[in-house]
């Protein structure tokens, strides 16, 4: 992986400049010695390497949809270079779930965009329940995140604010029963708290 850190590396600060990338919130990353999920709205193919700009300290391991990987290039890149993973939509992939459990495991940062896809107008769309079914299986706290952008819309030279909330625990979400987690709670709480951050730097 290190071609592809070496590249994030050397671009950006290209795309901090020509996407004005500004940090809201970085003081509410934990340390890398808590398991994580990181959290955020999707509202251009963009946004993985926003939030990977945004966090250099931290790698971001994103779960990407398969048809990504269907390209020999794109396959070596994200998941060679980058440590993305596939996932197929609407098949209830449980050897995503998995991949994904084990990177939280590994103290490593697992990002998921609950929506399941991009919003094609920067509204918010119904989440999938597979971020909060990680948390409940592997004891991690959630990093709300959202990248926010006039009209949502990702344009050249618009500024581009992501911003980062305040983690929620386990308890918070509602997800340290074993035997009978709360998802969909958690699975709204965690939207709440990514459209609050909209509103709020919007």
């Amino acid at each position: 992986m290190w071609l592809g850190r070496a590249l994030i590396h050397v671009l950006g600060p290209i795309i901090r400049l020509f996407m004005r990338v500004h940090v809201v919130g970085k003081e509410n990353i934990p340390c890398e010695d808590i398991p994580l999920v990181l959290c955020c709205n999707h509202i251009s193919n963009w946004d993985p390497i926003f939030l990977i700009v945004a966090n250099p300290k931290r790698h971001v391991y994103f779960m990407a949809k398969a048809e990504l990987f269907a390209n020999r290039l794109f396959t070596w890149f994200l998941g060679k270079q980058l440590g993305a993973f596939p996932v197929r939509r609407g098949s209830g992939d449980m050897s995503a779930i998995d991949t994904a459990k084990r990177l939280v495991n590994e103290r490593k940062l697992m990002g998921i965009f609950p929506e399941g896809t991009r919003s094609k107008d920067g509204n918010l769309l119904r989440p999938k329940s597979g971020a909060a079914l990680i948390v409940a299986q592997t004891g991690a706290s959630v990093l709300p995140a959202a990248v926010v952008t006039r009209g949502q819309r990702v344009r050249l030279f618009q500024r581009v604010t992501v911003a980062y909330g305040k983690p929620l625990s386990p308890e918070e979400l509602h997800l340290t029963d074993s035997e009978r987690p709360d998802i969909r709670y958690a699975t709204r709480l965690i939207m709440k708290r990514i459209a609050e951050l909209i509103e709020t730097n919007g």
